[in-house]
């Protein structure tokens, strides 16, 4: 039959189960290449379904995993205890860090590019002199 609509694939439906497959795999630090042959799919089908997983699912898995610390830390876990105050730790560390020095303006780096070069005047640099003593 020549206008049978139901002829063809369906439409591509991932499940939930893909969805956290995705977001794991992403976060593990596998490629959408990798990924799209791991579920069975095509790379464009893997972009055009997942995006939203791949784009925040890594994130949303490393959030997932400190819930889940954090929980086993308040419920006596030693080691989750132990692992969260050093993930605390560094994070404080990253905060603390000295600020990253204001962006100079056009004339401000050609001034101190002038005061870091010599011009064809000024004095050569002295020779590097090698020393043995032995």
């Amino acid at each position: 039959m020549a206008g049978n609509k139901n002829s063809g694939r369906k439409a591509y439906a991932p499940t939930d189960e893909e969805r956290e497959k995705v977001r794991v795999l992403k976060a593990g630090g596998m490629s959408n290449e990798a990924i799209a042959e791991a579920i069975g799919i095509s790379e464009p089908t893997l972009s055009k379904h997942f995006l939203s997983d791949l784009e925040v699912g890594a994130a949303k898995v490393r959030a997932d995993i400190l819930m889940a610390r954090y929980r086993s830390a308040l419920g006596g876990n030693v080691s989750a205890q132990n692992k969260m105050l050093e993930t605390a730790g560094a994070a404080q560390a990253r905060d603390k860090r000295a600020p990253a020095p204001p962006k100079l303006g056009k004339k401000e780096q050609q001034a101190l590019a002038a005061k870091n070069v010599g011009s064809k005047f000024s004095p050569p640099a002295p020779p590097k002199l090698v020393v043995s003593n032995t």
